[in-house]
C-alpha cells in the first residue's frame, strides 16, 4: 500500500494501512510514494525529459513512471532491497523477500550514487501543485487538506515540518477501511491543491 502527500498521481498513489480493532501503529505520509524512492536532491539536469506526473494521474502512470525508475536504478548497479536483513524493505512474500525491484534509498554506496546519477532524467517529477517554489499557495493548500482529511474521517496530523507529511494520531483505531482512506485521501488533494 502506498502513503503520499501529492494527489492525484502521488496522492491518489496513497495507500493507507488496514483498518483493524488494533490502535494503528504510526505511519507518516510523505510527498512520495512509500514504493517510490524518496529524493531531495534537486536535479542539475534538463527537468523536461523527467516523467511529470500530475495530480490526476492514475495509479498506473505513477506506478509505472517509478517502475522505470526503479528498473534503471536497478540496470545501472543500484543496491536494491531483498527483504534479507533490511528493516525498511516493505512489504515480503511468503519467504520473507521483497521482489528486488525496490532500490535501498538509504544506501549511499558510491555505485548507487552513480545510478542515481545516470538516472537522474528518468526520476518522477511531483505535480507542480506540489512544489512549494511553484505553488505560492501551498503552505494554505495544505492547511485546507489536513483540514479536509480529519472532517472526513481519518484521524491523523500535521508533521514537522509543517507541510512535509501527517501521521495517524496516537492510541486510534481508525474508522475508515483502507479503501475509504485512500478515496477521502485521494478526494482531499484533488480539492485542497491548485496553482495560480
Amino acid at each position: 500500500m502506498k502513503l503520499a502527500l501529492y494527489a492525484g498521481a502521488a496522492l491518489a498513489a496513497i495507500t493507507l494501512a488496514a483498518c483493524g480493532s488494533e490502535p494503528q501503529a504510526p505511519q507518516v505520509a510523505s510527498l512520495a510514494t512509500t514504493d517510490a524512492p524518496r529524493s531531495s536532491a534537486p536535479s542539475t539536469s534538463d527537468d523536461s525529459q523527467r516523467p511529470q506526473l500530475r495530480m490526476d494521474s492514475s495509479d498506473e502512470d505513477v506506478n509505472a513512471a517509478w517502475r522505470g525508475y526503479n528498473v534503471c536504478l536497478k540496470d545501472n548497479g543500484h543496491r536494491m532491497l531483498t527483504g534479507r536483513g533490511d528493516d525498511h524493505a516493505g512489504p515480503a512474500d511468503a519467504n520473507g523477500r521483497t521482489d528486488g525491484n525496490s532500490p535501498d534509498m538509504n544506501d549511499d554506496s558510491p555505485a548507487s550514487v552513480n545510478a542515481r546519477k545516470a538516472c537522474k532524467d528518468k526520476l518522477p517529477l511531483q505535480p507542480p501543485e506540489l512544489d512549494q517554489s511553484r505553488n505560492p499557495h501551498y503552505l494554505d493548500q495544505y492547511h485546507m487538506y489536513m483540514t479536509c482529511l480529519t472532517s472526513h474521517g481519518l484521524m491523523v496530523h500535521a508533521t514537522d515540518p509543517l507541510g512535509s507529511g501527517w501521521t495517524y494520531d496516537d492510541g486510534v483505531t481508525q474508522k475508515l477501511t483502507s479503501d475509504q482512506q485512500t478515496k477521502v485521501e485521494h478526494d482531499c488533494s484533488l480539492s485542497s491543491f491548485k496553482l495560480g
